[in-house]
């Protein structure tokens, strides 16, 4: 079947609920989508993270994403419709952002037919690498996804990732960061955050705050500690790391998250 008539399929198959969504800034601007509470990492321990530069012919954004095949990079829907990308530039193998690993230029990428630009509800996508990334297994490899219907849960610790802001209104690291944050049952969330969360996305943060995702972490993994598989992506949120108010995350193991992953990259 081809990724059109995949396309089609899907968005006459899946249903949107509204929810509350986020815009997308600058890669030197922004306070939503970061790494906040972290530490300096290696990408030697995390060599699936990937490093987007989006560009719409004007103006340049930062995201993260995943590596998932040799050919495919997860990300989030938002980076890629916020603005009119025309160009997604994806570095891998690096622990820092703007040098060193292997970059790779792709103008194919698809983001999931009912992705909800003021919602954030079905919030994937995949950057396809149409000659191949060089994987090593050192510096650049894939990472398991989650299987279809997994659900995290309450407390299990997620690994986040990336080279977004280090602070609410701040400026984005150059080093690779990590943190943990847990999850957070999604009745819980829904009465903490201004939004509705729907089963295709999780929550995961501190009641206290302080670690959290924020700008420029847009589409990166979050990946369960138990079972070192991504089952999420970094989606929104209402400031960064503030008390009371978790990270979102795409839910990867949701079933319209998860089959349209699987029909558009066989992974």
């Amino acid at each position: 079947m081809d990724k059109f008539t995949v396309f089609i399929v899907l968005f006459m198959a899946f249903y949107t609920k509204d929810v509350w969504c986020k815009s997308l800034n600058e890669t030197d601007a922004g306070d939503d989508n970061k790494i906040v509470g972290g530490t300096d990492a290696d990408i030697t321990t995390y060599p699936y993270q990937a490093y987007l530069v989006l560009d719409d012919g004007r103006d340049q954004y930062e995201c993260g994403g995943s590596i998932i095949s040799e050919f495919y990079v997860l990300t989030a829907a938002h980076c890629l419709l916020s603005v009119r990308v025309q160009t997604v530039y994806v570095r891998i193998g690096s622990t820092n952002k703007n040098s060193g690993g292997t970059q790779y230029t792709s103008t194919t990428f698809y983001t999931h037919p009912q992705y909800n630009t003021r919602t954030y509800d079905y919030d994937v996508a995949i950057i396809q690498i149409d000659e191949g990334m060089d994987l090593d297994g050192f510096y650049a490899r894939a990472i398991t996804l989650v299987g279809l219907g997994n659900d995290p849960q309450d407390g299990v610790n997620m690994i986040i990732t990336g080279w977004g802001n280090t602070s609410q209104g701040g400026t984005s690291s150059e080093i690779l960061q990590v943190a943990q944050v847990p999850v957070v049952d999604r009745a819980t969330c829904d009465d903490q955050i201004p939004a509705t969360v729907t089963t295709r996305m999780f929550c995961a943060g501190f009641d206290a705050g302080g670690v959290d995702t924020c700008q420029g972490d847009s589409g990166g993994p979050a990946v369960s500690t138990r079972t070192g598989r991504q089952a999420g992506i970094t989606s929104f949120g209402y400031g960064c790391a503030q008390p009371n108010s978790p990270g979102v995350y795409t839910r990867i193991g949701n079933i319209n998250i998860r089959t349209y992953i699987m029909m558009m990259t066989g992974v």
